[in-house]
């Protein structure tokens, strides 16, 4: 009986070894899977981050300036000012912005934008666009304005139009 017994217990630590040595593979394949699973994941989420990535960083503030041409230079465009007697030539009007999303949505609104700074020269007097003080004034709101209609404000002001070059050939009467 001794023997019998024995040999019982051998097997029982036999297939406790066995049960020990085939739970540890199963639990080394099973995390060796879900590592697979979860790095393909990975991987598959941080690729189609990179698409919208490259969609977001016309948003990022572009290193070199883009400069947006509205009155081409030469093409003396007139804009009357307040009270109508009065006619400001506009020689060039060039925007600098910081986005090529801003650049876009220039090209998107431009008769808005250009109604918006007739407005402007509307409001304005000989005297006021005659002096470099009431020129920068303009040149301020002008760069505003376009930040408004292009949806550039607040915090974003700095994506939108950073810089306004107007160049006035000359004021003269209307006829």
């Amino acid at each position: 009986m001794n023997n019998e017994e024995n040999e019982i217990l051998e097997e029982k630590n036999k297939k406790k070894s066995s049960n020990f040595i085939t739970t540890l593979i199963l639990v080394i394949v099973v995390a060796l899977g879900v590592s697979a699973i979860t790095s393909f994941f990975i991987v598959r989420l941080l690729t189609s981050n990179l698409g919208q990535t490259g969609r977001a960083s016309s948003q990022v503030k572009s290193d070199m300036p883009i400069r947006v041409t509205l009155i081409m230079e030469g093409s003396r465009y007139p804009m009357m000012l307040k009270g109508g007697y009065d006619i400001a030539i506009i020689d060039s009007l060039h925007l600098t912005v910081a986005s090529s999303d801003a650049r876009d949505k220039i090209s998107i609104y431009r008769m808005e934008i250009l109604e918006a700074i007739r407005m402007i020269f509307m409001n304005k007097t000989r005297a006021e666009i005659s002096t470099p003080q009431g020129l920068e004034l303009t040149k301020r709101q002008i760069r505003d304005t376009v930040n408004e209609i292009i949806g550039y404000t607040g915090e974003r002001s700095n994506l939108g139009v950073t810089n306004v070059v107007l160049i006035v050939l000359t004021i003269t009467a209307a006829q």
